[in-house]
């Protein structure tokens, strides 16, 4: 059985993602790390660093969310995970992209917004995010998803880390990327995921 550890708001929001655009049966535990809920020496175990999301399956461990999509997508053959192996680097390319630039620079604006809200180096952070756009917004001009014409693992990582920032960004300035998130959220999977804790 496939257990997923963490919150929505979480990145194991891409995993949950994964999981119901999979279709795979999972059983989900919302641990949040800001209540403690991942200090714990159960918890510790899994993932020593206590962060989430974890993923266990059966006996198998394993942690980095999009380490997780990846494994999510392999088990079975499915469309997110394409046998082109330039598809595929195009999803390793845009999920690098998604977590070491855009997603890197938000979630520094939310610990900053948490701790001494420095207005200056959070406007900073912003500015950095919407410039790491700029790549994203040129490859989608000519193609319809990060891995080509079909939706794809590839997509859920660097969408759910778009929508972690599109409501703090100008996104009126990257027409392309807005109308890819859209439709990318507008997914049933991404929705039922919405509904849950």
């Amino acid at each position: 059985m496939l257990t997923i550890y963490g919150t929505k708001q979480s990145r194991a929001g891409r995993c949950l993602w994964a999981l119901e655009e999979l279709k795979l049966a999972y059983q989900h535990n919302p641990l949040s790390p800001h209540a403690g809920d991942t200090r714990t020496e159960a918890y510790l175990k899994l993932n020593p660093l206590g962060k989430v999301p974890t993923l266990t399956d059966d006996d198998f461990v394993l942690t980095e969310s999009v380490a997780i999509c990846y494994y999510l997508a392999s088990k079975q053959p499915t469309p997110l995970w394409p046998e082109d192996p330039r598809a595929r680097a195009r999803i390793y390319q845009w999920s690098s992209w998604a977590t070491t630039e855009l997603e890197f620079h938000l979630t520094m604006w939310i610990r900053e917004k948490r701790g001494n809200a420095d207005a200056s180096l959070m406007a900073k952070y912003l500015e950095n995010a919407a410039g790491s756009l700029t790549p994203l917004e040129r490859h989608l001009a000519t193609s319809a998803y990060v891995a080509g014409s079909a939706f794809t693992i590839g997509d859920i990582n660097a969408a759910s880390a778009l929508a972690m920032g599109a409501a703090l960004l100008d996104m009126s300035a990257f027409p392309a990327s807005k109308s890819w998130l859209e439709k990318c959220l507008s997914r049933p999977a991404w929705q039922k995921v919405q509904t849950l804790g």
